[in-house]
Order: C-alpha cells, then sequence, then structure tokens
C-alpha cells in the first residue's frame, strides 16, 4: 500500500511559543534551531486523500484539512474533528495523531482545522483568539456544515477530540453547543470556561499524562490560569451524564490505566486514562519536545483508543 508523505516547516517564532513559560530560558538559537526545522514523517499506512479547504466565518478567512479514506463510496460515513493544540496547525495535529490510519482502517473522515494565530479560545485560554473573542465555537459548527455540504456524512456520528488549547475548546464546545458532538475525547486539556450547559449528557473518554507538567494531573496554576484536575473534571462529567461515583478499572497495560464510572443514566460513559510518566504528548503519536514537555507513551495508540470509544456512541434524537 502507498504511504502518504506530510512536512511541516515553521518558519518564525509564534507569539505564542514566545509566552509560553519555560523551565529555564533557552538561548534564541535553539529556539530558532528548534522552530525552522523540518518535520517530515513517512506512513506505511494511510493512503486516503487529503484536501485543503477554506471558509469564511466571522469576517475571518479560516482553513482546515480534510482527510477522506479511499473505497468509502457514496455512503453517509462518520466524522471526526481533530483539533491541535497551542502553537500547533491543522497539518501538525495530523501528522502528531496518526488519525488518518485509523480512518482509513475504519472508514471514516476527519478533519483538522486550524486555529486563528494558532491557538483557540477556549475561554479564559488561549492567546489571540481569547484576547479577540474569537468564535471558534461557531467557527467549529460553521466547518461541520461545511464539510456535510462536501461529503455524505452521517450526522448521527460526529465527534470530537483534540490536544490541550484544542482539548480545552472542545470542553467549551461541549459546554455551549452540547449538540455538536455524538462523542468528545480530549486529550491532555481541561474546561477553562465557568459557565456550562450540563444538562445534555455527553460520553467522554479523557486521555492524559500523569506528568503533564503543563496540565497537571492533580490540578494547578499554569501560565497565570487555573487547569483543574482530572478528578474534579471527571466528577463534572459523572453529574452531568446521571453516574454514580464507583469506578470500575477497565484497562490495565503499557503503563496505562483506565478506569470507568458505573451506573450512568443516561447511558453516556464517562472514561479516563492516565499514563504513567508521560507528559504534555499525545499518546501513541508523534513526541515533540520532549525536553519541555515530558515523555511520551509510544506504547498505548491514544488515536485508536478514540475511535473504539467513538463508534460505540451515535446523537441521540
Amino acid at each position: 500500500m502507498q504511504g502518504s508523505r506530510h512536512c511541516i516547516k515553521v518558519h518564525a517564532l509564534p507569539q505564542e511559543f514566545a509566552m509560553m513559560n519555560f523551565p529555564f530560558r533557552p538561548r534564541a538559537a535553539l529556539l530558532g534551531f528548534l522552530l525552522t526545522i523540518g518535520a517530515c514523517a513517512t506512513s506505511g499506512i494511510a493512503s486516503g486523500a487529503n484536501t485543503d479547504a477554506e471558509i469564511k466565518f466571522g469576517g475571518l478567512e479560516r482553513h482546515y484539512v480534510i482527510h477522506q479514506p479511499d473505497g468509502i463510496g457514496d455512503r453517509a460515513v462518520p466524522l471526526v474533528v481533530a483539533l491541535h493544540g497551542g502553537v500547533g496547525t491543522g497539518k501538525i495535529m495530523e501528522e502528531q495523531t496518526g488519525l488518518d490510519a485509523v480512518a482509513d482502517r475504519h472508514g471514516f473522515i476527519v478533519v483538522y482545522p486550524d486555529g486563528i494565530g494558532r491557538a483557540w479560545n477556549a475561554g479564559s485560554c488561549c492567546a489571540k483568539p481569547m484576547k479577540e473573542k474569537v468564535d471558534d465555537v461557531g467557527f467549529i459548527r460553521a466547518l461541520i456544515a461545511d464539510v456535510q455540504r462536501r461529503h455524505k456524512i452521517d450526522t448521527s456520528r460526529i465527534y470530537g477530540t483534540g490536544f490541550s488549547n484544542g482539548a480545552m475548546l472542545l470542553h467549551r464546545i461541549a459546554c455551549e453547543a452540547p449538540d455538536t458532538f455524538a462523542a468528545i475525547a480530549p486529550v491532555s486539556g481541561g474546561p477553562m470556561v465557568s459557565n456550562c450547559n450540563e444538562r445534555t449528557p455527553i460520553p467522554t473518554l479523557l486521555i492524559q499524562g500523569i506528568a503533564d507538567p503543563r496540565i497537571p494531573w492533580n490540578g494547578g496554576i499554569f501560565d497565570g490560569s487555573y487547569r483543574p484536575s482530572i478528578k474534579d473534571i471527571v466528577s463534572r462529567f459523572g453529574k452531568r451524564n446521571e453516574c454514580s461515583t464507583q469506578e470500575q478499572q477497565t484497562y490495565d497495560a503499557d503503563g496505562v490505566q483506565c478506569r470507568t464510572l458505573g451506573g450512568c443514566r443516561s447511558g453516556d460513559e464517562v472514561t479516563w486514562c492516565g499514563l504513567a510518566g508521560a507528559g504534555h504528548q499525545w499518546p501513541g503519536g508523534k513526541t515533540y519536545m520532549k525536553f519541555l514537555l515530558g515523555a511520551n507513551n509510544e506504547r498505548f495508540d491514544a488515536s485508536q483508543k478514540i475511535w473504539t470509544f467513538f463508534s460505540k456512541y451515535r446523537k441521540k434524537d
């Protein structure tokens, strides 16, 4: 099977990267080197077609990448929206997660939108979109509508995942527009909004490194804002989905433990996975700046785990 090749080049130091809180002050030459190297990877599995697309929303030109697997024909297929982290892009999210290969194996379309200034307005975070009050919730809804005009999508099987700042936006969408997704899977990012419509249950899978330096497992302040603990996030979704407080261990392998709340009256599962020793990375995906963001866990395939979770759910009428 012919592999696909993707190359990503960053030619300038983004403002958001410069604002990060480093544990030390690296030399400018080192930063320049890190941000101007070309990060290229070849996949021997992904084989579908990628298309660049643009829409105008909120007075802004917005860009995204669509990955369509080969052989889906004219049937309606599921859609996964994948939101990049801060200082990222849709193409970097594609490279980081390996979701194209999962989409090809299981027959769903995946889209990778770009945030404004390489960030998303998740409420009290982050950077330019937050300061300028960019309507990223509305943009994601408009993007989904645009994909539906281009492709035949099963509207009961539209899902959302995201990393870091993208995970934060995913939480905001689940709060403010809970009918957008049939299920969500935030990776290494919690809610950054206080006012939330929690009357609508939503199946939720949370994945996070226990040693994440930017999203503390037990909660805390980072970069001037409070990041809630995984315990608080689970409790919040447990109440939303009318679950009991009883937990069941559902996975224990490869340095990963997953637990699931029981007795959810809505039938919408709440599961969370903690990765021992893992930092601010996409588990099983491409590792970025280990010296700053921490180690990855290459034995646990978060992208496949997320799709397995999504595939159990359809949007309720």
